[in-house]
């Protein structure tokens, strides 16, 4: 999962937890995790949860198996910008409050919290809040800038830069599969943490 579906399945904790979970990919090691306060640390381990479940689910795996003769291990990182682009376009399923609502109350959060953000987050979140990222991705304009990028960023080794042309041509069966991947992953983290949903 990719940025707003991170923030969303957060939403309601904490501010300190949501900010764990927008940081976790910077955070690497027990001794870098073992420096954040509780609250931070338990949203570290609810996005490696979102991270770990995503890569095993059933669904997520006939999403990237479309992807891996073109993008070989590309497919699971395409995957998570597919599936943020599915919930901001579906978004008034999910949630009342209108997407760019949600995305300047999260810019918001994460600029109060900024002192807790490494440095590499950091310089994300400001190319995600200059960009408004989190609205970008309900249209395919958005996503296939976000996509462009990311193949940048690979050197095109990726041949990310193409990925939207399957987008395009599997968006029924995209939409289809998160609807009930994204219903089982709300119900896996209320097992894996009671009391926090």
């Amino acid at each position: 999962m990719n940025f707003l579906a991170h923030l969303y399945l957060t939403r309601d904790l904490a501010e300190e937890t949501i900010i764990g979970n927008f940081i976790a990919d910077s955070v690497k090691g027990r001794t870098a995790y073992s420096a954040y306060p509780v609250a931070l640390q338990l949203g570290i381990d609810i996005h490696r949860e979102i991270d770990q479940y995503s890569d095993s689910h059933p669904l997520f795996k006939v999403g990237t198996k479309r992807l891996h003769s073109a993008y070989g291990k590309y497919a699971s990182i395409i995957m998570d910008i597919y599936y943020d682009h599915i919930l901001a376009d579906s978004w008034e399923q999910y949630h009342q409050l209108p997407l760019q609502d949600f995305a300047n109350t999260q810019y918001a959060l994460i600029e109060r919290h900024a002192h807790h953000l490494p440095e590499f987050t950091r310089y994300w979140f400001g190319v995600m809040k200059n960009d408004n990222l989190l609205f970008a991705y309900a249209s395919e304009a958005g996503i296939d800038d976000v996509l462009k990028r990311m193949d940048q960023r690979t050197d095109y080794v990726s041949g990310m830069g193409a990925a939207i042309h399957e987008l395009r041509s599997y968006k029924g069966e995209y939409r289809t599969e998160f609807a009930q991947f994204f219903a089982d992953m709300q119900q896996n983290l209320k097992d894996k943490f009671p009391g926090l949903w």
